[in-house]
């Protein structure tokens, strides 16, 4: 019985996955995914409470495992003390998430008007701002110029847009794994150009 009941709340999740991707959260209706997933919209309330649940479901762990794999990886910076590892020791992670979740990610990010994670993508730059500001303030300290707090926001909004049109206009693996070796490379040492 638990395997039936687990399949069934796997083709719902599935089907709403789908229909969120293609539409957005505020043009998805219930009863699309319902059909979608070959059941009827009751016995999805019987595992959703309602819309937002269900988006929540889909999109909320890997809005936790993005914020988380900033906080640990700037742990790992100031335990090791090398900011040269910037962006290039998040690759691993980006492309995981790039290969396995892909679509969830373009989820949270472009479909998740009229929710509460709607701001996802300005919170998931605002701590990488706070990264990078951590990170670059013991190299820029003692230079000629002050550097603006509007300037670590927009290498974090820079470097998070890329991400995005790489998951945007994906292409496999091997392209985005070169796109994303271009994208940290030009950012590695565009920002290590401050203490030389």
């Amino acid at each position: 019985m638990q395997v039936l009941k687990d399949n069934v709340k796997e083709k719902i999740y599935q089907a709403a996955t789908e229909e969120f991707h293609k539409k957005g959260f505020l043009k998805t209706k219930m009863q699309d995914i319902a059909k979608k997933a070959g059941i009827s919209v009751g016995l999805t309330y019987s595992y959703y409470n309602n819309k937002e649940d269900l988006f929540a479901a889909i999109v909320e762990p890997i809005y936790k495992e993005i914020i988380q794999s900033v906080e640990n990886e700037e742990k790992r910076n100031l335990e090791i003390g090398d900011p040269a590892n910037l962006f290039e020791k998040e690759s691993a992670f980006i492309l995981q998430l790039l290969r396995q979740k892909r679509e969830i990610f373009l989820i949270l990010i472009d479909r998740s008007k009229g929710t509460r994670f709607e701001k996802a993508a300005e919170q998931i730059i605002v701590v990488t701002k706070e990264h990078i500001k951590r990170q670059l303030s013991p190299k820029v300290n003692g230079q000629i110029f002050k550097i603006d707090e509007v300037f670590y926001h927009i290498l974090a909004n820079n470097f998070i847009e890329g991400l995005l049109e790489i998951a945007r206009h994906y292409k496999g693996n091997k392209w985005a794994e070169n796109m994303l070796k271009m994208l940290t490379h030009q950012f590695f040492y565009g920002v290590s150009g401050f203490h030389s």
